[in-house]
Order: C-alpha cells, then sequence, then structure tokens
C-alpha cells in the first residue's frame, strides 16, 4: 500500500504568479489532506508565509482596520 505524503512548503512573497498559485493549490491539497477548519487554514497559512509574504499580510490585515480574516477563501481573495 502507498502512502502520498502531503507536505506544506512555506511561501516567500516571489512575484511570479505561477509560483504563487503553486502554492496556493499545494496548501488547498494540504488542508484537504488534513482537513482542516478554515480559522486553522488561515493560521496555519499565516505561519507559511515568510520574509515579504509575511510582512505584506501584516500590512494587509493592518490596513483592513478589522478584525482579523479567519476564512481560507477570504485570504485567498485578499492575496
Amino acid at each position: 500500500m502507498s502512502h502520498n505524503k502531503i507536505e506544506a512548503l512555506t511561501f516567500d512573497g516571489h512575484h511570479d504568479p505561477w509560483i504563487f498559485n503553486m502554492w496556493i493549490r499545494d496548501m488547498d491539497r494540504f488542508f484537504e489532506w488534513h482537513n482542516l477548519s478554515d480559522n486553522k487554514k488561515v493560521r496555519f497559512a499565516k505561519m507559511m508565509r515568510i520574509g515579504k509574504a509575511k510582512s505584506y499580510w501584516r500590512d494587509v490585515e493592518d490596513m483592513r482596520g478589522k478584525p482579523p480574516i479567519t476564512d481560507w477563501i477570504k485570504m485567498k481573495q485578499k492575496l
């Protein structure tokens, strides 16, 4: 029996849309595999953002002036 290991990768804010879309796709697969709630998806995705991507998301949340986003779909739209 073969067991596929699903891993989550970090994202550094690379400006290549293909790389970003691949990261989103990989995160969706990871979340599906681990059956995470939306709130956990967002928290986990925040942890997987590094460098410029982490700073960018912090700025997005600060500029909104609203409670943090806790819905994965909304997060993807803001990204």
